[in-house]
């Protein structure tokens, strides 16, 4: 599990920013705020955190899921409704230099669960 201050951007127009909320090698998943642009392709992800060196960028991903995870119910037509989507993607073929900051991003600012 991710640092509180792990943050991604999904897509080649960052159509999705959100908290990273499980990372691995193979992939990631964050949550975020869906907006009107949220349905466009991934191809690309940026993977940093706020107060630290750390930036893993514009590295190649596929998307696996995007689902809603909350929707309040509202019955008020003037207030504007935010939900909150779950994003989990696969990263693409990484080099050798986003391997190994990988690893150690992985192996630094993750906690494992038990």
């Amino acid at each position: 599990m991710p640092h509180e201050n792990t943050f991604a951007v999904i897509g080649r127009k960052f159509t999705k920013v959100g908290k990273v909320k499980d990372i691995c090698m193979g992939g990631l998943a964050i949550e975020y705020i869906a907006g009107e642009n949220s349905n466009q392709e991934a191809g690309r992800v940026d993977v940093f955190m706020t107060g630290h060196v750390f930036h893993l960028y514009n590295v190649p991903c596929e998307m696996i899921y995007d689902i809603e995870i909350h929707v309040p119910r509202v019955n008020n037509k003037y207030v504007k409704i935010l939900t909150t989507k779950r994003c989990g993607v696969k990263f693409g073929e990484l080099n050798e230099d986003e391997q190994a900051q990988l690893e150690l991003f992985i192996e630094s600012h993750t906690t494992a669960l038990t």
